[in-house]
Order: C-alpha cells, then structure tokens, then sequence
C-alpha cells in the first residue's frame, strides 16, 4: 500500500506493507479512541514526478493509474485511493492506495529519485 501524506509545506510518499484494510480499521479505532472526528471518501490524488524518468518505466501498462505530462520537465501520475482526513475541506490529510506491488515500489522509487533531484539541484544554485 502507499500512503501520500499531505501537509501544509509539501507532500511525503511512503510505502507501507500493511493492508489497506488493517490501516483504515487502525486509524477509526484511534480517532474514536480520542474522540475525534474522521472522513473517509474514495477519491483520485495525484503525485509529480520528473519526466527523465517517465521513458524507462513502462508505467502505461499499469491500467490502474493515468499517466499525463504537464510539460517538459514533469509528468503527473494519478492513483485512485481513500481520503482520510478530520475536515474534508481540508488539503492536509492522508491518501492511500493499494495497486500491484511492483507499481507501488516502482512510484516510490520514481518519487525519492524526483526528490533527490530538486535536492540536488536546490544545492547547486
């Protein structure tokens, strides 16, 4: 499974071996625990990633996810998942998706690369 954490100064993809299931069942149980409230809605996120690394991935056969440029420089990937926030017209929150193992490591592979790269490129000017 992979969980897109979204916060006020960015966004963070990590991988997570748990089931979607067993995540979601964890989260209401901690929510209703503190008494908070919590939404959960199906919905479509989207990720950026560098287009250099959009040609050696083959990621178009994955049927699950759309695949669009946004320019020469980047590429938008587009996963279907759950919404998990306590304001649903909120931007902060947490997105989860369950997809084939070898697409959700190929993602985070592809997200920590497009990371390092800003990184790197932040330094050198």
């Amino acid at each position: 499974m992979l969980k897109v954490t979204y916060t006020d100064t960015g966004l963070y993809l990590e991988y997570c071996p748990d089931p979607l299931d067993l995540l979601l069942s964890d989260r209401v149980c901690m929510y209703a625990h503190a008494q908070r409230a919590i939404g959960v809605q199906p919905m479509r996120a989207s990720i950026l990633l560098s287009a250099t690394l959009l040609s050696h991935q083959g990621l178009e056969r994955f049927q699950e996810i759309e695949v669009a440029s946004c320019d020469r420089d980047w590429f938008e990937v587009t996963l279907p998942g759950l919404w998990l926030t306590e304001d649903p017209d909120q931007e902060i929150g947490i997105f989860v998706t369950e997809l084939d193992p070898r697409l959700e490591h190929r993602l985070l592979w592809m997200w920590q690369l497009t990371q390092q790269s800003q990184i790197q490129n932040a330094f050198a000017q």
